[in-house]
């Protein structure tokens, strides 16, 4: 059997379709108990071959060009079919999620809430486990407390199926970060991959935070003392708050404040007065289409998802007033 023809059929219908292939077709007056068969089935099924009752009845081979075209479209609405479960599966246990947490988080012991972990290793893997679990974002502070000068080629590199995700990586460096050898090539080289870098006179911690679901905390400067998993909604959510106030207030690591650039100070400003494309364009004396293209900017460069969120991030990130 032709190793193709068994990425698709089973051994008993390739052979048979290999026959029809040989013979041109078989006679279904001499043949009468084939149309039945399960070889016979599953070829007509995936549109390798079909019954033609013309003169005499025959099992004839569909073209294997065509066979093979509807092979592939077979796969592809498999494909489709197991996508659309997995996303319908995603939806039902988000919503298990919810009941999840609302009837576990009353009876939960401490331990579940906050785990002390001291092996280093595993506080790695726990930080990476963490960015791939991530649905929204990612954050972090880095105190510059380094156990050696950071190599360039260690800069974090976000995950590519996480980014594609939509997820945002965001850091906040202490100053002193910035003046380990090193240390600005490796920021350099984390922003290229994808991570957004701000700037902050000191920080008393360092920290990694993903959505609104847990943090690593470390129990030392280095972080190589041991960590603490974080999983108690009320500290979550106090230390995503700290984390935001310090993103408003750090600056770019070229020391300069984060504002919104200059080609798109106007469109912001007029956005956030509810005036809709047209309007803006007309104001501007720029087109419709440019008008979405910068909105578009602003809506990636705060990450927010639509007009309202742009304005309260816009606000949050000092780019108004």
């Amino acid at each position: 059997m032709r190793t193709g023809l068994a990425s698709v059929l089973s051994e008993q219908a390739a052979g048979l379709y290999e026959r029809l292939i040989v013979s041109g077709g078989v006679s279904l007056i001499d043949h009468p108990d084939l149309s039945e068969s399960s070889e016979a089935r599953e070829l007509i099924d995936k549109g390798f071959a079909r019954e033609r009752y013309v003169d005499v009845p025959r099992l004839v081979p569909v073209e294997p060009i065509r066979a093979v075209d509807n092979a592939i479209l077979t796969k592809q609405r498999q494909i489709l079919d197991q996508y659309q479960g997995l996303l319908r599966l995603r939806d039902e246990m988000q919503a298990f999620q919810q009941v999840f947490r609302e009837a576990a988080l009353p009876s939960e012991d401490l331990g579940d809430l906050v785990r002390v972990v001291t092996d280093r290793d595993e506080i790695g893997a726990l930080s990476v486990e963490l960015c791939l679990s991530a649905q929204h974002d990612v954050a972090s502070l880095e105190t510059g407390f380094f156990t050696r000068p950071p190599d360039p080629r260690s800069a974090r590199v976000p995950p590519a199926e996480v980014v594609e995700r939509g997820v945002g990586f965001r850091n906040i460096y202490a100053r002193i970060a910035l003046e380990v050898p090193g240390a600005a090539e490796m920021i350099r080289k984390s922003q290229e991959a994808g991570w957004q870098c701000r700037v902050y006179p000191h920080l008393p911690m360092k920290l990694v935070l993903v959505d609104e679901r847990a943090a690593l905390l470390p129990l030392g400067p280095t972080g190589m003392e041991g960590a603490l998993l974080l999983r108690a909604p009320v500290i979550i959510s106090a230390l995503r708050a700290y984390f935001e106030l310090l993103w408003s207030r750090a600056v770019s690591v070229d020391g300069n404040p984060v504002k919104v650039p200059p080609e798109l100070d106007q469109v912001l400003r007029l956005v956030l007065t509810g005036m809709t494309d047209g309007a803006i364009a007309r104001n501007m004396g720029i087109s419709e289409r440019t008008v979405r293209r910068h909105v578009q900017a602003l809506l990636e460069a705060l990450g927010a998802n639509n007009r309202v969120t742009l304005a309260v991030a816009a606000v949050r990130e000092g780019w108004v007033d």
